[in-house]
């Protein structure tokens, strides 16, 4: 195990200077150690706080995305479960949309992160109250039905500013991830983020493995299993819904990692969550060093690491399947 340890780490340090060394802008090597004129501004100023700002995410977004299917009992469950990530995205569209058509409010444009963080949250107290009293089955049918309704609604107001305005693919393309973080605010925020997420999961991770168990054993041990769930949904989606507020919806690394680190460490809260720390950073860097232009041009994350979920997406759906029969 301890050998697994030292991969994952290694990996994460090669991502993190790989990540400072190439995308939009290239600084060769020896200027990391040794910066001066515009490659300090460029390090330090935009490469250095995006990089840990993406590290700061895949811890996030893996350690929600493995809590979610421990809890919820569903190996393909993600951290958007609950509305989230179409909750926030419709805010930030919404402020968009009200400048576009200069509409009232417009002035939100300013506070668009804002704005997509309190939508969010609505999107996840709305799911909160219809899964409130109904368990598993309804908090999951009801983060599906509030995602159906602000992803409409968020369809209803791009195409009307598609047909108007030629400004629409940069929102697009944000709507798929886009880590753009210039400025150390943003890390600061996620860095207490991260650690909160972490110091809390590993405190709670013997009633997760309970709760991940069945509920008769978690009310055996006064647990109650539903309460449990709907204090994380919104600790989780606190923390994704400003995720995603930043840098839009990072689609299947909290579905990648979790299956990754069951491989080598088992169905264990406290491993997983351990272990979410290096992997699930390392595949984000990984992720958008390759969006972020290293190819020539620049794509959306999403792209990235949806080409990585799908072979275990599909050995999960098969598995699970072949056990069943």
């Amino acid at each position: 195990m301890k050998g697994i340890n030292l991969i994952f780490l290694s990996l994460l340090i090669i991502s993190f200077f790989l990540s400072l060394v190439y995308g939009q802008v290239y600084v060769p090597f020896d200027k990391i150690f040794s910066l001066h004129g515009v490659y300090k501004t460029v390090i330090l100023d935009i490469k250095f706080p995006t990089t840990l700002s993406t590290l700061l995410i895949g811890i996030c977004l893996s350690i929600s995305g493995a809590i979610m299917q421990l809890l919820l009992r569903n190996p393909l469950m993600d951290p958007y479960i609950s509305g989230t990530a179409s909750g926030g995205a419709f805010g930030a569209v919404l402020a968009y949309y009200l400048l576009a058509f200069n509409l009232p409010f417009s002035w939100i444009i300013y506070i668009s992160p804002v704005i997509a963080f309190m939508f969010s949250l609505i999107a996840t107290g709305l799911t909160v109250l219809i899964g409130r009293k109904t368990g598993v089955y309804g908090i999951i049918v009801g983060g599906v039905v509030i995602s159906y309704i602000f992803s409409s609604l968020i369809t209803v107001m791009i195409t009307e500013m598609s047909i108007r305005f030629p400004q629409v693919p940069p929102l697009i393309f944000w709507l798929l991830g886009s880590i753009q973080i210039v400025g150390y605010t943003d890390v600061v925020i996620l860095s207490l983020l991260a650690l909160g997420l972490v110091l809390v999961s590993l405190r709670y991770s013997r009633k997760i493995d309970l709760v991940s168990i069945s509920d008769e054993m978690a009310y055996s041990k006064r647990i109650d299993p539903n309460k449990f769930r709907v204090f994380w949904i919104a600790l989780v989606s606190v923390i994704v819904g400003y995720v995603v507020s930043q840098v839009g919806i990072i689609g299947f690394i909290g579905i990648i990692v979790p299956h990754i680190l069951r491989r080598f460490y088992g169905g264990n809260t406290k491993s997983l969550i351990l272990g979410s720390i290096t992997l699930g950073s390392t595949i984000l860097l990984f992720s958008n060093l390759i969006a972020d232009g290293s190819l020539g041009f620049e794509i959306p994350i999403t792209a990235i690491t949806s080409l990585i979920a799908s072979p275990i997406i599909i050995y999960v759906l098969v598995r699970r399947n072949a056990q069943e029969y």
